[in-house]
């Protein structure tokens, strides 16, 4: 008895590619979406969360610049004591604020905003592939 070689005409096989290929685009589609709605999540709380404390922040430095003004300014004569504690009141914020931004920017430069889960996978994925064709020369 003679075996039969099951051969797949090539109309079958591009199909079968086409259906493997747009479920493993799909599911990585789905990843994606589901990675970016559970940032949207933590965003739709922090960011509310976020304005409200900076309100607050931002008042309660009107208030303790308000004191220090005073003081410093007690502490010279006439009107240029306002005009100087003004002055450096406005040069120790101005340097504390560029700290804080260095401090954020390197913070949002290590970690970025990019799907790292998904990106992953789809490094993965592009590494599988290569060594897929590699195997099939």
């Amino acid at each position: 008895m003679a075996s039969q070689v099951h051969e797949k005409s090539l109309g079958m096989v591009v199909n079968e590619l086409k259906t493997e290929l747009r479920d493993f685009i799909q599911t990585r589609l789905t990843m994606l979406r589901e990675e970016m709605k559970t940032k949207a999540g933590v965003m739709k709380i922090v960011i509310p969360m976020a304005i409200i404390g900076l309100m607050l922040a931002f008042f309660g430095l009107l208030c303790i610049t308000g004191l220090f003004i005073v003081l410093i300014a007690s502490a010279f004569e006439g009107m240029a004591g306002f005009a100087w504690a003004f002055l450096i009141v406005g040069v120790v914020y101005f340097i504390i604020a560029g700290l804080c931004g260095f401090f954020a920017y390197n913070e949002l430069s290590r970690k970025g905003l990019a799907p790292k889960h998904t990106m992953q996978v789809l490094k993965q994925d592009q590494i599988w592939l290569r060594n897929e064709a590699r195997s099939q020369v």
